[in-house]
């Protein structure tokens, strides 16, 4: 009897690996994509030589080739602080638990148990000479064992497993994005910094040319009219600071908030400003190393919202097959042993034992509807995942092209805008210097002034947009393209 349970366990256990529905694959883009990205003309420079790159592991650490120790000190305290990343470190956690429990129901469950009872019979329907109070006693161990003929338990496992694994590339992408948006708003708070810098100093300009037009006015020299346009080209100037002063404000709690550190004040305006008001020097981070021609594509490999995408895809193919194992039969066995007595006394003796053995078969007959509709809206999640996969996909092409597009214009414009205010200071020297000879009136320096001061702050905006370009280019590819290099000198070297 003993052997025919054996081979008979033997045999289920064996047919428990054929697990019904599909099993993944990775989709077909249906769709071409490029082998490399398309090169820049001005993107052929020649990347520092591999022998003063770090390692692999330290390049990941892009964001301190800006070389500003505040920047470095702030991204450690948001990877620290962050509240988005606790929470996201949270769903990992909670996916890894729901792993575990998932892997448990594919093992035997052992329960152990105790009964004591004491019941009274009625005395007049009680048999003569039978006592009327009786106890019972017992003790038992049972064990359960589900046998996974049709791989619905090892589904379930699959989905959990792909979805911590998802959960845990979400809790990475959150991570880059995390530290890509602490370096743009700082590169914003610098440019903010700047802003008010140039418009501090357009401001004491136009204040010594007011006073310069007032005491040319009480010379007799110049009419009032000179004098109102010379004021209201300072009035325009000083209405600037604040507005800028506003936007600083509102980039540094942004900034704080990313940190996890707002309300209480990270940054305050003591750490940007002196004693006298005016913000302290600064000086925007250098750009990062040039972006090198024909970036493969398949660096893209390293996004880990695409990875998660592909993970979640995952889940949902095997909730087919998981959904498709309802349909079949269900065998469970249940093995129980343990002791029995009416005396306590008597409850662990020898004869006192007692055991059985029982299997149990479910399968649904009448309502098969209801479980064939779960298995239509798993299908129809499978396509919902496959759709939202190749659009994540495509829009990550995307993101790298207007990325690389952003590098290439915005340092285009960045040489033009330099040019624009080197004509637009020479052209304030030669209008100032005619004004003050009488041959030209006051609208022409006055203009000029106000071209310099346009053309320097958009200057510096461009400056910011690039080394701005440069961060969303990594977040991108996943992260930076210096070691990219490095396996191409090694593939080289072999």
């Amino acid at each position: 009897m003993i052997l025919k349970l054996s081979s008979a366990l033997l045999l289920l256990l064996t047919l428990a690996g054929c697990a019904v529905g599909p099993d993944y694959a990775r989709p077909n883009l249906e769709t071409e994509v490029p082998v490399e990205w398309t090169p820049r003309p001005t993107m052929a420079d020649v990347l520092p030589d591999s022998t003063s790159q770090t390692g692999a592991q330290e390049n990941w650490r892009w964001w301190e080739s800006f070389n500003d120790t505040t920047l470095n000190s702030l991204v450690e305290k948001a990877l620290v602080h962050n509240n988005d990343l606790a929470a996201a470190v949270g769903r990992v956690l909670e996916a890894e638990a729901l792993l575990g429990g998932a892997k448990s129901n594919q093992w035997p469950t052992l329960e152990v148990g105790g009964n004591a009872a004491r019941s009274k019979l009625s005395q007049s329907s009680n048999t003569p000479f039978m006592p009327t109070h009786t106890n019972a006693y017992s003790a038992n161990l049972t064990l359960r064992y589900e046998i996974d003929l049709w791989g619905r338990l090892s589904r379930g496992k699959e989905a959990a497993l792909a979805t911590l694994l998802a959960s845990d590339q979400d809790r990475r992408a959150l991570v880059q994005s995390l530290i890509a948006n602490v370096v743009r708003t700082w590169l914003e708070i610098r440019e903010l910094q700047m802003q008010v810098e140039l418009n501090e100093g357009t401001v004491r300009s136009f204040t010594d040319n007011l006073d310069a037009v007032r005491n040319r006015y009480h010379r007799g020299l110049v009419t009032a009219l000179d004098v109102h346009l010379a004021g209201q080209n300072l009035a325009a100037a000083q209405a600037v600071g604040p507005a800028n002063r506003q936007r600083l404000g509102q980039a540094r709690r942004r900034l704080e908030i990313l940190v996890g550190y707002y309300p209480a004040g990270l940054i305050t305006a003591s750490d940007l400003e002196n004693a006298d008001g005016t913000l302290s020097k600064v000086i925007m981070p250098e750009p990062l190393n040039a972006v090198p021609a024909g970036l493969p594509s398949d660096l893209l490999e390293r996004r880990p919202d695409l990875v998660a995408a592909e993970m979640r895809l995952h889940t949902t193919v095997a909730r087919v097959g998981e959904a498709k194992a309802a349909l079949y039969p269900r065998i469970s066995l249940t093995a129980s042993t343990g002791t029995s007595s009416t005396e306590l006394n008597d409850l662990f003796t020898t004869g006192a034992s007692v055991w059985s053995l029982a299997g149990n078969l479910f399968m649904p007959l009448i309502n098969r509807g209801a479980t064939e509709a779960q298995i239509k809206v798993a299908e129809a999640r499978v396509m919902q995942s496959t759709a939202q996969y190749r659009g994540t996909i495509l829009q990550a092409f995307s993101e790298v092209e207007n990325a690389l597009d952003q590098d290439h214009f915005q340092k285009q414009q960045e040489q033009y805008l330099t040019e624009s205010v080197d004509r637009a200071s020479r052209s304030v020297d030669l209008a100032e210097d005619r004004y003050s000879r009488g041959l030209d009136n006051i609208l022409v320096a006055l203009e000029s002034q106000r071209r310099l001061y346009n053309a320097e702050s958009q200057l510096l905006t461009t400056q910011r947009l690039r080394r701005t370009a440069r961060v969303n280019l990594i977040l991108a590819l996943g992260g930076p393209w210096d070691d990219l290099q490095t396996d191409q000198n090694q593939g080289a070297a072999k």
